[in-house]
């Protein structure tokens, strides 16, 4: 039973349709759904060596982040769902499995695209792979094509 759910969400099309497939879910489950977000701590390169963060770079993202999240919150509440949005800081797969420890989720949801040839896989793959490693609890994968 699928009590708990969390949704890794940016907005992108994939995370949409991961919001549409959770939406099914929690409607058939009667479950809770946590719509998280997250904002690396990127560095910017400056040379081959050197890199800074920028507190503005972080700021202009942690807003965009949120607005997409408040968004997605709002499509769940106008469904009639239990929705709760958590925008968190740090390495993606660090604070999702955080996350979903600390509200003892059953499942976790996200959104992927499949990409055509191994370079691709190998940039954008790491998070769900990760995240399926680390995960404590079951976790689903909506593929977009």
């Amino acid at each position: 039973m699928n009590q708990k759910i969390i949704l890794a969400y940016d907005g992108s099309l994939e995370s949409q349709q991961a919001l549409l497939k959770c939406k099914e879910i929690s409607q058939w489950e009667h479950a809770q759904v946590h719509l998280i977000a997250v904002v690396p701590y990127d560095t910017i390169p400056v040379g081959h060596e050197t890199s800074y963060y920028t507190e503005q770079h972080n700021q202009v993202e942690q807003l965009r982040r949120l607005k997409t999240l408040k968004e997605g919150v709002k499509q769940l509440t106008d469904a009639g769902l239990e929705s709760i949005g958590e925008l968190l800081k740090g390495d993606a797969v660090e604070q999702i499995v955080k996350y979903a420890v600390s509200i003892e989720a059953d499942l976790i949801v996200l959104g992927h695209k499949q990409y055509g040839n191994k370079l691709e896989r190998w940039w954008r793959g790491a998070i769900p792979k990760a995240l399926i490693e680390y995960s404590p609890c079951s976790f689903l994968v909506i593929i977009v094509k």
